[in-house]
């Protein structure tokens, strides 16, 4: 219990003296949460670009299901028959038939307004939902299926995503190496603010040093300091990305009749509340930890007559 208490007041000690430091800095203090914040906001918007991207081609390249549309005039048995024969094919994992009513339910399902106002009947074909084994398979399957009698059109996703998929993998190396400059930049955003606090506190950092303290009671309270930047650039950052995030999605819900392939607002935010928060947090510890140790290696608190004494 001795030991717990004097744990609590030495860490009450290292974060007052991390307070005071910030509160003497004031100006200083406030532009490195400035340029913390705005590194970890870009952060966020490429780490939600790279999420929503693979989001993407995850839901196409990993569950493909390519859709044969049957003739109106396919009787249930001829329908059952053809599925069947599609589901002897090479490279078909799974079939199941879609009836015209299910394929209205689904689409009423994945879009934003009511379309049972739009039209008087039901338009939609009945199919076979095929689920493919894969990708590669995909083109020569889709040739065989459509030669099938009963077989109005096929289609599957992939076919329109190859067209894109370049660009999206083109954009999501461009925000993975945004989001490495991002952290590098908040690192040396925060090392250079700890390295001007350690500079400020050279004579009581080396009164320390002189009655006995050890390495880490000195790094400390710099690391703190770190940790404190990274924190609420995070939750700022965080706090901005999420209001952006919500407006980007009722924007494009409102331009959209079907769902689009987005990330859910609360999976998204929660993930990246994550990935931020201990981002922010390795970088302003590790940031200020390379700058405190640094500055012991070299020694800047031993004045040069400090040093000769000492050579003598």
């Amino acid at each position: 219990m001795e030991n717990i208490n004097q744990m609590m007041r030495s860490f009450g000690f290292f974060l007052k003296e991390t307070i005071e430091g910030i509160r003497r800095h004031t100006t200083g203090s406030l532009v490195t949460f400035v340029q913390v914040f705005i590194s970890l906001f870009f952060l966020g918007l490429s780490l939600i670009l790279i999420i929503n991207i693979n989001n993407v081609v995850d839901n196409f390249l990993n569950n493909l299901v390519m859709g044969a549309f049957l003739e109106d005039d396919l009787t249930y048995e001829e329908a059952d028959n053809l599925l069947t024969v599609v589901k002897d094919l090479p490279g078909v994992q799974d079939v199941t038939y879609v009836s015209k009513e299910e394929a209205f339910a689904f689409v009423q399902q994945h879009t934003t307004v009511d379309i049972s106002d739009l039209v008087s009947e039901n338009p939609l074909p009945a199919s076979l939902k095929i689920t493919v084994n894969s990708p590669r398979t995909a083109e020569n399957l889709k040739g065989s299926i459509i030669l099938l009698e009963g077989v109005n059109d096929v289609r599957y996703a992939e076919a329109q995503l190859q067209s894109i998929l370049p660009w999206l993998y083109a954009l999501e190396l461009i925000s993975f190496y945004a989001a490495i400059f991002m952290t590098w930049f908040a690192m040396i955003t925060i090392a250079n603010t700890v390295r001007l606090a350690i500079l400020n506190r050279q004579k009581q950092i080396k009164i320390m040093q002189l009655v006995g303290a050890t390495s880490w009671f000195i790094r400390l309270p710099f690391l703190i300091e770190g940790f404190i930047y990274g924190i609420i650039g995070s939750a700022l950052a965080l706090g901005l990305i999420g209001i952006g995030y919500i407006y980007i999605l009722q924007y494009i819900n409102s331009q959209f009749i079907f769902t689009p392939l987005t990330v859910d607002f609360n999976l998204m935010i929660g993930n990246l509340a994550i990935m931020l928060f201990v981002l922010g947090a390795l970088v302003g510890v590790i940031a200020s930890l390379i700058a405190v140790d640094r500055h012991l290696s070299e020694d800047v608190y031993t004045s040069p007559l400090e040093r000769k004494e000492a050579m003598i």
